[in-house]
């Protein structure tokens, strides 16, 4: 039977889904708290912090605007592996950064990454579920992201009150490997005629 060969469940897609968000959303809100140590330590001005702070939202709105594009060019699935491994390349950077010119361009990868995968993951989602579910699916994976902002100073607040700033961005980048590997292999483009069922 075809059912056999359908692949990963929906359900499991959709999950993964949503722990990307999830992992993406607790990055941004981790990466708040670092700024005081990293104004120490790199003895930066407000102006930079808020430069570059500046730079990562700008960073994030362009790309998600541009989202669809990329679609349209690389596909579902590349754009979010892609997407995925930038974010981690740049939390890398945050962590290893030797000066600030490191950290900032790590901390503008993650709010590029951020941007292109929120837009890829809501599309990717919405596209592939029943008509009548779609606004429901929205709702879920924008929470889901905004529990991540909402975790993340949380954590990296106990992260670095015991151990280190740099430590924040290695459990971002660790988190992001995680997901990049349930992508890699859970995730998969159905084919038109299955795109309303694919979340029941």
């Amino acid at each position: 039977m075809s059912g056999e060969t359908r692949g990963p469940s929906r359900g499991l897609q959709f999950f993964i889904l949503g722990c990307t968000l999830l992992v993406i959303g607790f990055g941004s809100g981790a990466a708040s708290i670092s700024l005081s140590a990293v104004f120490q330590e790199f003895a930066l001005s407000y102006a930079l912090i808020g430069a570059v702070t500046s730079g990562v939202f700008l960073a994030l709105i362009v790309l998600l605007a541009l989202g669809a594009r990329l679609r349209a060019v690389l596909g579902d699935k590349p754009l979010l592996l892609v997407a995925t491994a930038v974010f981690i390349i740049g939390a890398v950077f945050g962590g290893i950064a030797p000066d600030f010119s490191v950290w900032a361009i790590g901390r503008l990868l993650q709010g590029a990454a951020t941007g292109c995968l929120l837009s890829v993951s809501l599309a990717f989602a919405t596209d592939n579920a029943r008509r009548q579910w779609r606004g429901d699916v929205i709702g879920v994976l924008l929470a889901v992201y905004f529990l991540g902002t909402a975790t993340g100073p949380g954590v990296a607040g106990y992260i670095t009150a015991f151990y280190s700033w740099r430590d924040i961005s290695y459990a971002s980048a660790a988190l992001g490997v995680i997901v990049l590997l349930l992508q890699a292999a859970f995730v998969t483009t159905p084919k038109r005629p299955e795109i309303e069922t694919i979340f029941d």
